[in-house]
């Protein structure tokens, strides 16, 4: 039994060792791990439309925030062009001062309406739609630039009257910038979310069996429907879709349109 016992010790102590890692492998080795995961996520396209989507969030909260400072200005100049001479003993010194608020909250609400039509993907261009915009922030330059050139002192003073004319055309321009600014970001958004499907093979025969149109875009989905209704009718007459077509199942803007067809010919 002796000799037994001495071989398989002997044998034992031929076999290799296993390599132990060290700790810094070790480390490494998670760290590795840790950066395939953030790589992989980085990499998600819904994650660039989600980062897209806050950036437009930013900057709209931005330009909100700077328009309500010239409007706060903007009243003044509306107050001392209707008070006039009048003092706070009279009702109409302080009626006069709920004019550009009220003007103001017309136009925030109205471009609030503008920019949410644009994040559907409806293009908003309309005379009445436009007229407003213009009527209301015109009635605040002409009286602004008007309050500053007849002050009730009887004294000019130019700068005051520069800014008089500069803030309310900086405000105008805000109001026409922020739904090119909505539109672009949504734009962004929806082609960072695009994600081609993948191919599915053909069934034996070789007819394929119509797909719906998926457009990878954030449309919601009475459009999505019109969309797909559209692209299954322009399948049966055997043609590809055009945007002239998208643009006859949703009320897009050309280049919008245009983009969907690509994206589903592709």
């Amino acid at each position: 039994m002796t000799p037994v016992l001495r071989k398989a010790k002997h044998s034992n102590d031929n076999e290799p060792e296993q390599p132990r890692e060290t700790r810094t492998v070790r480390r490494l080795r998670a760290q590795l791990d840790e950066a395939q995961d953030i790589h992989q996520l980085a990499a998600n396209p819904l994650l660039a439309a989600v980062r897209a989507d806050r950036f437009r969030v930013s900057v709209t909260r931005s330009m909100w925030c700077f328009m309500a400072c010239g409007l706060g200005f903007t009243a003044t100049g509306v107050q001392a062009f209707l008070a006039g001479h009048l003092g706070p003993s009279d009702p109409m010194w302080w009626g006069a001062w709920l004019v550009e608020p009220a003007f103001a909250g017309i136009l925030i609400t109205l471009l609030r309406w503008e920019a949410q039509m644009l994040s559907q993907g409806l293009a908003v261009d309309d005379g009445p739609v436009v007229w407003l915009k213009r009527v209301l922030l015109g009635a605040t330059l002409v009286t602004n630039v008007w309050s500053s050139l007849r002050p009730p002192d009887g004294k000019v003073n130019a700068g005051m009257v520069f800014l008089h004319l500069v803030i309310p055309l900086v405000v105008f321009l805000l109001a026409e910038v922020m739904p090119v600014i909505q539109q672009r970001c949504n734009a962004a958004r929806d082609k960072a979310a695009e994600i081609v499907p993948p191919a599915t093979p053909a069934p034996q025969g070789g007819v394929t069996p119509a797909a719906p149109a998926r457009t990878g875009l954030r449309l919601p989905g009475h459009l999505q429907g019109a969309l797909e209704a559209k692209a299954n009718e322009v399948r049966a007459q055997g043609r590809a879709l055009t945007a002239q077509d998208v643009q006859d199942a949703l009320n897009v803007p050309e280049e919008y349109a245009a983009r969907i067809a690509a994206q589903l010919a592709a």
